[in-house]
Order: structure tokens, then sequence, then C-alpha cells
């Protein structure tokens, strides 16, 4: 029974894909529109259908495991969360724009010694989501963390600035990563900059952000 339960999502989105796109040729029927006009009208509703089911799980598969990066990770150690990764690709497969999941695999897989593959999902990541300062920061935070890059990291830095941001908080959570990366590449000017341009951020928000808000295993360095 708890197997039905937990399907039933799925089941409920295929039954409305299929309701939705049997209406939709209903009118080519007694349609004049060219059998081709037809039938491209309900190929483009058909993707625009399946494009929404395939968001919506994703979502639905993320909510499963989401609430454990933040409750888990009060006594945990995000190393222990490899389980959640087969997850996490399959949210980004539906969806190749929900970013949260790239920067959270890559790092699991990065700290359980899985270099080249975590810098993999975060280069996909960024190829899909050009325009993400979180992915950037993402990159920068596996260049300067697992592999002892600081160059490196210092530059996705810069393209993290560049970049868009989803709200103030993502923002500001990741500029502590960005700070770090600049000083470990000796470059104390750009540091010094990010961390006033986060005390800023500070003021403007208040008490949604806070020193170590998403460091969940006390290394000082923010999870994610």
């Amino acid at each position: 029974m708890a197997d039905v339960r937990r399907a039933l999502p799925y089941l409920l989105a295929c039954v409305a894909l299929a309701a939705a796109l049997a209406l939709q040729s209903l009118p080519s029927a007694s349609s004049t529109a060219p059998p081709m006009a037809t039938e491209r009208s309900v190929g483009r509703a058909g993707f625009a259908y399946l494009a929404g089911v395939r968001t919506f799980v994703a979502a639905v598969l993320w909510n499963r495991i989401e609430p454990q990066f933040h409750e888990y990770y009060e006594s945990g150690d995000l190393r222990e969360q490899r389980f959640s990764v087969p997850t996490l690709r399959a949210v980004v497969l539906l969806d190749p724009q929900f970013v949260e999941a790239y920067y959270i695999s890559s790092y699991i897989v990065a700290a359980n010694g899985d270099m080249q593959t975590a810098l993999q999902i975060a280069r996909e990541g960024i190829a899909n989501n050009p325009d993400s300062g979180l992915l950037y920061t993402n990159l920068a935070q596996l260049l300067l963390v697992f592999g002892n890059d600081p160059r490196g990291a210092a530059a996705q830095a810069d393209l993290a600035r560049a970049a868009r941001w989803t709200d103030d908080v993502e923002k500001h959570d990741a500029y502590s990563i960005l700070a770090a990366a600049y000083r470990a590449a000796g470059q104390t000017d750009k540091a010094a900059e990010v961390i006033r341009e986060s005390e800023l951020l500070d003021e403007s928000i208040g008490s949604e952000v806070g020193p170590g808000a998403h460091d969940h295993d006390g290394d000082g360095v923010p999870d994610h």
C-alpha cells in the first residue's frame, strides 16, 4: 500500500497528460486545417505537456530528499548522503535547470573522493545554466576544497559575481565561498570587495542569514 501511495503522484501526472493530449486532438476531426498543421499543433502541445510533467516529477523527487539536507545535517556529514546521488541525478535529467541538485550532488561525489565525476556534474550544470551564480560558486568550491586549485577557484568566483542569483540570500551564502577562493589565490582586494558586499546584504536581509548558515559539518566552509 505504501508503494502505491508513493507512485500516486506519477500516475496522476501520466493520466493528466494522456487526457490533455486526447482533448487537444478532438478538434482535428472537424477542423478544416491541413492534417500536417493539426499534427504539428498536437505535437507542440504534447511537448509542452511533457515538459510540465517532467519538471513536476523532478520537484516531487526533490521534495522527498531536500528536507534531509537541513534536518539531517544538524548532526551528520554530507559524505554520508551518497544514497541521494541517484535521485539528484534523476532530478537534473528531468529538469536541467534545477541548479540546487547539481550543486549538492557534485559536492557529495567530491566529498566521497571522485573529483573527476564531481567536476563533470558541476560543468554540466553550468552548460545547462550558464547564467547561474550558484553553479559557478559550486565549481569554485570544488576546486578550492577538493581540487587544491585556488587560482581556478578564483576564476570561477569572477564568473559567479557577474552571473545571476535566485535571491539575495543565495548570493549572501555564496559570497563566503567566493571570498575564501580569492584569499586562497592571494587576491585580497577582491576578497575585501566580496566581504563588503556580503555585509551590505547582511544589513538588507537581516535574520534570514547568518554566519555558518550552511556549514553543516562545522569545518568553516559552507557545504552547499
